[in-house]
């Protein structure tokens, strides 16, 4: 059996589809699955399953292309059903009615997808995603941490991640609780946009660093050294930096999300926030309650260790190849 994974054309190596791909990638490979890892192209041809992360940028279009709907999978990884689906469903439903393979990654997102097109009940499955505990793993002592405290926000710049708008609530925890913290925005540039805003918010602020693209097996290191990792997207699917912070036991401070909801017990495995307000007490408590902190960090990383291995996602994702090429073979494929 051969496999390609496809992700979006704009893609860059260190964003979420890339390292989600290529870590099942990995999974699959030690499971004998000869496996791909491609950005779409309109020329994909020779593969057994077709692979799609992102339902409605890459599943739309191998079928848009004449890829055979019966050698397709699609994994809805965010954007797709929180942003495109919710916005529009019914032209989607339509161009992706032909398939009989897709993924979510929770039992939310199914919901959510179900609301809008109960007969595919039987056709999506959930399948959460994992995250290498052998690269994300703890620092030896907490005093790897950096004073003054770190505040690290890790993903691509582009407005559903809202880079902008963190360094505005990091200065508002800067002035109500008079600690000095420092902001480490990661990641590409993917929209530039965005990318003006971010740089029109950092001008005269010494204490926001820009530090850009990292590679993603520098990461861990960023994770140890934060007192506080951030989100502040307006949308996620299941956040790969924010499994990759839990896992190397960093405290996740979050927007209170579907996809972050579903990571994050509030003060049991990270904190959540609605709002500016939010945000700041979750910083205050993080300052003023070490002990406690460190617990939250160590219910984050045991988290991951239970419920988001690699090994578990390449098996279920195989035995949907399976299936598929078991279908496939009703019809003389040869596989």
């Amino acid at each position: 059996m051969k496999v390609v994974l496809v992700v979006p054309p704009d893609t860059p190596i260190t964003g979420g589809n890339f390292v989600s791909a290529e870590r099942l990638k990995t999974g699959l490979s030690r499971l004998g699955i000869e496996t791909h890892v491609e950005k779409f192209h309109s020329r994909m041809q020779g593969y057994d399953v077709y692979h799609a992360w992102n339902a409605v940028h890459v599943g739309k279009r191998l079928l848009e292309h004449n890829i055979d709907p019966q050698k397709i999978v699609v994994t809805w990884t965010g954007t797709d059903l929180w942003g495109d689906w919710a916005k529009n469903p019914q032209p989607i439903r339509r161009a992706l009615s032909p398939l009989q393979h897709q993924v979510v990654f929770t039992p939310n997102a199914k919901k959510r997808l179900l609301a809008d097109a109960p007969e595919w009940d039987d056709i999506v499955e959930v399948i959460g995603p994992s995250v290498d505990e052998t690269l994300f793993y703890p620092a030896d002592s907490p005093h790897t941490r950096e004073w003054p405290p770190l505040v690290v926000i890790a993903g691509g710049v582009r407005p559903v991640k809202r880079s902008a708008w963190a360094i505005d609530l990091v200065e508002t925890a800067r002035s109500r609780l008079a600690y000095d913290f420092q902001l480490a925005v990661l990641g590409p540039v993917r929209d530039f946009e965005e990318w003006e805003r971010v740089i029109q918010a950092s001008k005269g602020k010494p204490w926001v660093h820009i530090v850009g693209e990292i590679p993603k097996d520098s990461m861990r290191e960023w994770y140890q050294r934060a007192t506080i990792v951030l989100n502040s997207s307006r949308i996620e699917g299941v956040s790969n930096a924010l499994m990759e912070a839990m896992s190397s036991q960093a405290l996740v401070v979050a927007t209170n999300i579907h996809g972050n909801r579903y990571l994050i017990e509030h003060g049991n495995t990270g904190f959540l926030f609605d709002d500016t307000e939010g945000l700041v007490e979750a910083f205050r408590f993080v300052m003023e309650n070490p002990e406690q902190s460190e617990r939250i960090r160590r219910n984050a990383r045991m988290r991951i260790l239970s419920r988001h291995l690699p090994s578990h996602e390449a098996q279920a994702y195989a035995a949907i190849y399976r299936r598929m090429a078991w279908s496939l073979c009703s019809r003389g494929c040869g596989l």
